[in-house]
């Protein structure tokens, strides 16, 4: 009687080997500076005691030089980007955010690049085609965001890369079941507000103090996005 065969052995799924995101470089070749630049304009309120605290809690993990100073890699500044934008517009307690970190990690999540993190083109610009693969839409959503003036290409069927962010947020508020007509009006509303903050940082700009009236500009306009944000959780908390 011959021997029952040996079972096979059952596939294995190898886990992810770096932290996410995966895809990005994770040689550590930023310091702290390179890092708080890289994020400047996104979140203006960025300090080397707020990364020191990430570092701390455990949801970012730089690694450190001889010298002692923490190393950061391009995987590490979307890491981060993340972490903030969690905590700003998901108004989610660090708990939750290392929860989902960890498992983007282990590739049980997905969570797409910030625009900022996919890189540039050469020359700075893209077509109608690659905006919307960059933005998930299609380029009819696209080209009806053009023909109603709330993005503006820099030549018939070619966007500047940094029009990128705007577009990608015209879509996914109309994928929230806003229609064209609040999106234009929302639009006016923040273009308002971008006026006004430019307007208040004025005397800076009288001092020709540049980086500074840039500062005061977006800080201003961050809170407006927060209050906004703020007003809508409430809004939908009112109607429960």
């Amino acid at each position: 009687m011959s021997e029952p065969a040996s079972p096979l052995p059952s596939a294995r799924v190898e886990p992810p080997r770096t932290t996410w995101p995966h895809q990005l470089s994770h040689d550590r070749i930023l310091r702290v500076g390179d890092v708080l630049a890289a994020l400047r304009m996104e979140f203006p309120s960025l300090s080397t005691s707020k990364l020191r605290f990430l570092d701390a809690q455990g949801l970012v993990a730089p690694g450190r030089a001889p010298s002692g100073y923490r190393q950061y890699s391009n995987a590490d500044v979307e890491r981060v980007r993340y972490v903030l934008r969690q905590q700003r517009d998901a108004y989610a307690p660090l708990s939750v955010i290392k929860d989902r970190l960890e498992a983007l990690d282990s590739g049980l999540a997905h969570e797409p690049l910030s625009l900022a993190a996919a890189g540039d083109g050469s020359d700075g610009l893209v077509s109608i085609a690659e905006a919307a693969r960059l933005t998930d839409t299609q380029p009819e959503i696209v080209l009806t965001l053009v023909a109603e003036g709330l993005v503006e290409p820099v030549s018939p069927g070619v966007f500047a890369r940094d029009m990128l962010p705007l577009l990608a947020a015209s879509v996914r508020y109309l994928e929230a079941g806003a229609d064209v007509r609040e999106l234009r009006s929302l639009a006016r509303a923040a273009r308002r507000e971008v006026d006004a903050a430019t307007a208040a940082a004025a005397p800076l700009r009288r001092r020709d103090d540049r980086g500074s009236e840039r500062a005061a500009s977006a800080v201003r306009v961050e809170a407006a996005g927060a209050l906004f944000a703020a007003l809508l959780h409430q809004s939908d908390a009112d109607g429960d």
